[in-house]
């Protein structure tokens, strides 16, 4: 039974790779069959133990240190995890401009993890990010065509710059993925999504903060 109280002090864990079909080194998340619904809420990983309506997938559209621990150790996460319908596999930061390395490690990570948890039971929506044109060439491995994939919008389309840089990952993600149905953590702007309307089922769901407001003081 190998350590699996760290993964970088385990060899990176191969175990994470058991089983995994590889996509130019990067391992497959299985596409989920068109049976399963769309998620009916997203809910960030760090909001886990808030929450009592456990119908909803479980998200990582937050800051990368909310969810270090469950990179990890994911066993530890499992039995939490495994109470609600899915969870959308992590999302590790592709910061504009660093090393090209780093930016295909963090992509790995979250195909691995999203593996891992697929395996242990879970189902697993791949999660798509992007940063420059770099990532192009591997952000999209790992994950099938006509399938269900995620996405977030939340910080990237504040300015018209990142809705041009966004727009861009985009339409490279439709054109390579061809997906189904996509999930949207955030706002879903038409002059960035509206070409798409009729290629796949797009579903925004709000930031979680907005809908906690709204919860809190009613829709203005």
């Amino acid at each position: 039974m190998p350590n699996r109280s760290n993964i970088a002090d385990d060899g990176f864990a191969p175990w994470l790779l058991e089983g995994a079909t590889l996509d130019h080194g990067y391992p497959c998340i299985d596409p989920l069959p068109s049976t399963v619904p769309m998620p009916h809420n997203l809910v960030p990983f760090s909001k886990r133990n808030t929450v009592t309506n456990r119908r909803a997938f479980i998200h990582f559209y937050e800051d990368d240190t909310r969810f270090r621990a469950l990179a990890a150790n994911p066993d530890r996460y499992l039995p939490k995890l495994q109470e609600f319908e899915g969870v959308i596999a992590p999302d590790f930061s592709l910061y504009w401009g660093a090393p090209e390395p780093v930016l295909q490690g963090n992509v790995y990570r979250s195909r691995v993890i999203g593996h891992y948890l697929q395996r242990s039971g879970l189902p697993v929506v791949p999660n798509i990010r992007w940063g420059d044109e770099r990532t192009f060439d591997f952000c999209f491995r790992g994950v099938a065509q006509h399938c269900m994939v995620a996405v977030s919008t939340i910080g990237c389309i504040a300015s018209r710059k990142e809705k041009q840089l966004f727009a861009r990952g985009l339409e490279a993600m439709m054109s390579t993925l061809e997906p189904s149905r996509v999930i949207v953590n955030g706002p879903m702007p038409a002059e960035v999504f509206g070409r798409y309307w009729d290629d796949a089922e797009f579903r925004t769901y709000p930031a979680w903060t907005r809908r906690m407001k709204e919860c809190s003081y009613g829709h203005r």
